[in-house]
């Protein structure tokens, strides 16, 4: 696992667990999405099997949306105690996700030269 697999890991464990329907149903609510809990356990599993790209992919698809970034702060503000904490988790959260996304990619410098 690296440094942000297990970065990214360590943010989610930061958010309660399956158990706690009202804070999911809440965060799904705020974001807009139709599943969250059924496509997190999914991606959990995923990364206990060494592919955390689901669980990249679910945090740019839930916390990455400009025009909800007010709702999902809130909803996440009610567990993690306040909203700074709240963007400062969002942050870091698609940061890491981001350069999780990253290591997928075969050879950057191939993709770069084949557009130039």
């Amino acid at each position: 696992m690296t440094d942000d697999e297990q970065q990214l890991a360590a943010l989610f464990n930061d958010l309660p667990g399956r158990d706690d329907a009202r804070f999911w149903r809440g965060l799904k609510e705020s974001a807009g999405v139709y599943r969250i809990r059924s496509t997190m356990a999914s991606a959990v599993q995923d990364a206990q099997d060494g592919d955390f790209e689901p669980l990249a992919e679910l945090v740019l698809e839930i916390f990455n949306r400009e025009a909800r970034l007010k709702d999902i702060t809130a909803a996440l503000a009610t567990h993690l105690g306040s909203t700074l904490r709240a963007r400062a988790w969002i942050t870091n959260a698609i940061a890491v996700a981001d350069r999780v996304n990253r290591a997928y990619v075969e050879d950057p410098l191939d993709a770069l030269t084949e557009k130039w």
